[in-house]
């Protein structure tokens, strides 16, 4: 397949972010593959960070990249490291004339690699700051050349945007259902409200104390009162029930 076309179904396999099993880790590993297919490089690994900003996850090609991911994680240090908080791109065109990262530097020649190129996870003059990191390796030194940097960038223009409005989507789902169940608990309260009200023959502010101070002494929720309430349960009997409808003892003559 040309370059041409194999850019074209990199680009679009990138834009597939809306199926329903989506997971950022296995689309960062889709990223890493296509880099590593269409650039002049032997493999290519990613870092990401959560939503803390904090790496945590990493990927690559081949489980020997990976491990080499991983070992940047724990020791803290490393190219990818380096570029995500920077935010900048970094070429290490021959590790062996580079002191940085000792971990990192030895294993990595150890593996067969004598070149490393990272490209921030970022979006082009954006605000926010990188969300990971691609890796490069190439066996042979050297830099990457300049249609490998503007294809590369482009890839990770395209995957960044991506993921960044997939946790902008998932943020403001997760919102819209917490908005939603405080609504619908609300509506749940002021219907409660109104039936105890009506039943004890009082207001409804009395009533909500009443319930609150239920929901207290039993250690239960306002919301699972309210349900209860609403639902006519047994369990809320004695809250629900007036002084004159409420059952009499063996022992209420004598004690009244």
């Amino acid at each position: 397949m040309p370059q041409e076309q194999r850019l074209a179904a990199a680009f679009v396999e990138l834009s597939d972010v809306h199926r329903p099993d989506f997971e950022a880790d296995r689309y960062t590993q889709v990223l890493a593959r296509h880099a590593a297919s269409l650039l002049d490089v032997d493999a290519a690994g990613w870092a990401l960070a959560d939503e803390s900003g904090r790496l945590d996850a990493v990927g690559g090609t081949t489980d020997t990249v990976r491990l080499l991911q991983v070992v940047q994680l724990r020791a803290g240090e490393g190219p990818a490291v380096d570029s995500f908080h920077s935010g900048q791109p970094l070429s290490v065109a021959d590790l062996n004339s580079d002191s940085r990262w000792t971990a990192f530097r030895t294993a990595v020649l150890g593996a067969g690699f004598a070149a490393v190129h990272v490209l921030p996870m970022r979006v082009l003059g954006g605000e926010s700051g990188a969300i990971g990191a691609l890796c490069l390796f190439r066996r042979q030194p050297g830099e990457l050349g300049a249609d490998d940097l503007v294809v590369g960038a482009a890839l990770v223009g395209v995957a960044t945007g991506c993921l960044l409005l997939k946790r902008a989507t998932a943020r403001a789902e997760k919102l819209s259902a917490q908005l939603q169940t405080a609504l619908n608990s609300r509506v749940t309260i002021e219907q409660a409200k109104g039936i105890l009200a009506e039943r004890r023959g009082t207001s409804l502010d009395n009533a909500f104390e009443l319930m609150r101070a239920f929901a207290r002494h039993n250690r239960r929720r306002l919301n699972d009162v309210a349900c209860a309430v609403v639902t006519g349960s047994p369990t809320v009997t004695g809250l629900i029930q007036t002084s004159a409808e409420k059952p009499r003892t063996c022992l209420s003559g004598w004690l009244s």
